[in-house]
Parts: C-alpha cells; sequence; structure tokens
C-alpha cells in the first residue's frame, strides 16, 4: 500500500474524460479494468472520436498521466483506432456501475477511480448519489469487493452518515476565491497568483509579496470542506531577493558585485553599478532565466573608471548611492 502518496500524485479516471494521443485529442475514457484479486487495474477502455466507432482497450502501460484534465496516452490517434475491441480479463467498470453498500440499500453510481501511480492499486473511487443528493468520496480500506460491475464497500453506519460530500473542482475553486478575495491585504497579491482545483487538489502557484503571505493563503484556504490537498508553490518576494542574490553572487561573471535585488510579485528591479557592460548583460540574463522570475528591470549604471561602486541604488533606480537595504530587498555582497 502506498498509504503516504498524495492524492496530487494519484492518477484519476473519471468517465467521459477526453483521452489525447501522442498527435492530438481522439475520443473519451468509456471503461476501467481491474484485477479484482489484487485491485490493480489493468486496462482502459476508450472509444475514439469517429462516427459509429467502437470501445477499444488499452493496457495501464500506455497511460503516461490521467487527471480531471483527461487521459493522455502514448500512442497516435491511429493506433488508438486500431486497438483490440474485444474485453479484458478481470472486471470491467463504466458510468453505469454500481457502489453498493454491504448488507444495505444504500447503493450509488461510480463517477470516477484513482489508483496509485506506482503499484497500480485503487487508492478511491468516487459514487453519485450513494448518499441522496451528493456524490461521495469511498477510501481504499472501505472496499471490500470488486465484482463485474459493482464495487461493495462496508462503512461503519455512523461514519457513513457523516461522509462529507465530494464537490466539484468548479465549486471548490469558486470557494477558495472568495475567502481569498475577502482578505483585503491580498488584493495586491492577486495579480501574481494562479489558482487552480483540479480533482478536489488546490494549486497555488506564481508570486507573493512575502513568505508570510503566502502562508496565510494556505492557512484560509484549508478551511474549505472538500479540499483534499493543497500545494502551496508561492514564490514570496523576500525567497526570490535572497535566492537571486546568492546566485548572482555565486557566478564568476558577477561575484563580488554589488547588485541590489528588488523583487515585485515576481517582476525584478536590478540596480546598482557594475564596471562593464558585460556585467550587467549577464546579471541580467541570470535574472531572466532564474525561477520565479516574471520580468527584469535593469537599473544598474556601468561606470568603467569607478575605483569604489556603490552598495546600490534605490529601487526605483536614479543615481547610485550607498542605502541600507530596506524589507526584502538583498544585495549580493
Amino acid at each position: 500500500m502506498e498509504k503516504s502518496t498524495l492524492v496530487s500524485e494519484m492518477q484519476k479516471f473519471q468517465f467521459g474524460g477526453k483521452i489525447f494521443c501522442s498527435n492530438g485529442e481522439d475520443g473519451v475514457l468509456t471503461y476501467v479494468g481491474f484485477d479484482p484479486a489484487t485491485r490493480r487495474i489493468t486496462h482502459i477502455g476508450a472509444k475514439p472520436g469517429r462516427i459509429f466507432s467502437k470501445t477499444v482497450y488499452l493496457p495501464y502501460a500506455m497511460v503516461v498521466s490521467a487527471n480531471g484534465d483527461g487521459i493522455t496516452l502514448n500512442i497516435t490517434r491511429e493506433q488508438l483506432s486500431a486497438a483490440d475491441k474485444s474485453e479484458p480479463g478481470g472486471v470491467l467498470y463504466d458510468a453505469k456501475s454500481v457502489v453498493q453498500q454491504a448488507d444495505s440499500s444504500a447503493k450509488g453510481l461510480l463517477h470516477l477511480v484513482a489508483v496509485y501511480s506506482a503499484s497500480r492499486e485503487l487508492a478511491y473511487c468516487v459514487a453519485r448519489q450513494l448518499r441522496p443528493g451528493q456524490s461521495t468520496l469511498i477510501q481504499q480500506q472501505y472496499i471490500t469487493k470488486l465484482e463485474p460491475g459493482r464495487i461493495v464497500i462496508s462503512i461503519p453506519e455512523a461514519i457513513f452518515q457523516t461522509l462529507p460530500p465530494y464537490r466539484s473542482d468548479a465549486e471548490l475553486q469558486q470557494e477558495v476565491e472568495d475567502i481569498l478575495f475577502d482578505l483585503t491585504p491580498l488584493h495586491v497579491d492577486f495579480k501574481g497568483i494562479t489558482i487552480r482545483v483540479l480533482d478536489g487538489v488546490l494549486y497555488l502557484d506564481g508570486n507573493i509579496s512575502s513568505s508570510l503571505r503566502g502562508d496565510i493563503v494556505q492557512d484560509q484556504a484549508s478551511g474549505v470542506p472538500g479540499l483534499l490537498e493543497i500545494k502551496n508553490n508561492l514564490l514570496g518576494d523576500d525567497r526570490l531577493a535572497s535566492e537571486l542574490a546568492l546566485a548572482l553572487a555565486r557566478d564568476p561573471r558577477t561575484r563580488d558585485l554589488p547588485i541590489g535585488v528588488y523583487p515585485r510579485l515576481g517582476e525584478v528591479r536590478l540596480s546598482g553599478a557594475v564596471h562593464t557592460a558585460e556585467q550587467k548583460s549577464a546579471a541580467t540574463e541570470i535574472a531572466r532565466t532564474f525561477p520565479g522570475v516574471r520580468s527584469v528591470i535593469s537599473d544598474m549604471q556601468v561606470d568603467p573608471k569607478a575605483d569604489i561602486l556603490h552598495i546600490m541604488s534605490s529601487a526605483e533606480g536614479g543615481e547610485a548611492e550607498d542605502k541600507v537595504p530596506g524589507k526584502y530587498v538583498r544585495h549580493t555582497k
């Protein structure tokens, strides 16, 4: 079992999901096949996007990735159309397959299945209308049997009645955005942040004015019911300044040069003074290719005759003069 595996690292197969071949989109997911003894996925069924086409079956080994955006395969559209149309062994599931609580009349229809990427073992499934009016996520420990067209589960009644609804990505994303928008101090950061929910996982990407604010965003979003995981990849300006200044200090072309680094939501201003145009160009190149940098403004002054280079100029540019760095400002010396 890969119980420590994050949801974001699992493969998710949603019926009706788009199929992407190596040379383009072609069809939708119709079936998933499992070995009932090992609970490992063995095949997927796909219906190519041609009129009157029939479902074809492919070994799981042909799957590159699978999530709410669709299933990517390592074959061409032509190979997909020519794939085997005979049903494989094991058990097959589609959108009409039943998820049923043992010794109970409670049952729903299978919506999606998730498997561990390495072992291919079933991790969880989602059933529609298992509880009236909602979709429900069923973890693997409650799945007792895989039968043809039916998944049998056994959940203690007290737990079953309190299972939270499995919410759509659109619902979750809207609630996250609403919560964050209510935090007025974060409004200045919104243009640098990308928010996306996929398969119940919240992805926070982009730049934010400080690492502390990045933690605040994650803390606020964690209260949204139904989120399965948060991947916080927000890069604070304070961290970006430190890491970029360190990169400039380590590069032999810019080592020991007093270059000021002033990020603002990933837009970096470089200031200070250098001896040559080559040094200015090298510093700009390092900054432009540095992870997390959106753009670079080079305000460095070139002074070949200077015996002493000033530490840095102001973040707004202008004359090079000695200044004490302010908050979230780093220099390379």
